[in-house]
């Protein structure tokens, strides 16, 4: 038998033993938390429950007004508007060129950086010259860009 086994063996002696005596009767008094969730008769039940109703009441009305109140408002960015596609690759911002799937921040400023060092682009051949764009990369541009 391993220590997880003994254990639980431990406990569950410990459950029974205690069983035992209670049902000896030598657990007569009401603990504290049993006096909370057991009400002496009935009526008092009734108006623990209308009580608790109550106070329920109280603090949704009193949460919704505080929501309304001061409603947690989330600061939202504005959107920005995809452009015009096929996209004119020669003129594109980073912003702009970032909206072409497949181009991120990183990549729309390695575009921009080679068509300032390098001059316009003349067809989607010339896109392969930029690090990280390959045959596949480009054919998913060509449908997005256009070369003026």
């Amino acid at each position: 038998m391993n220590s997880a086994e003994k254990s639980f063996l431990s406990l569950a002696l410990f459950l029974f033993a205690l069983g035992g005596l209670s049902r000896l009767g030598l657990f007569n008094e009401i603990s504290p938390l049993e006096s909370v969730f057991l009400p002496v008769s009935e009526e008092v039940a009734i108006d623990t429950l209308e009580t608790i109703d109550t106070l329920n009441n109280e603090v949704t009305e009193s949460s919704e007004e505080t929501l309304e109140n001061h409603k947690y408002k989330k600061e939202k960015k504005p959107k920005k508007k995809a452009p015009a596609f096929p996209l004119a690759i020669n003129t594109a911002s980073n912003e702009d060129l970032c909206f072409i799937k497949g181009v991120g921040p990183s990549l729309a400023q390695k575009i921009i950086d080679y068509r300032e060092k390098n001059g316009n682009f003349r067809n989607a051949k010339d896109l392969e010259k930029i690090p990280g764009i390959g045959a596949k990369k480009r054919q998913a541009m060509e449908e997005f860009v256009r070369f003026d």
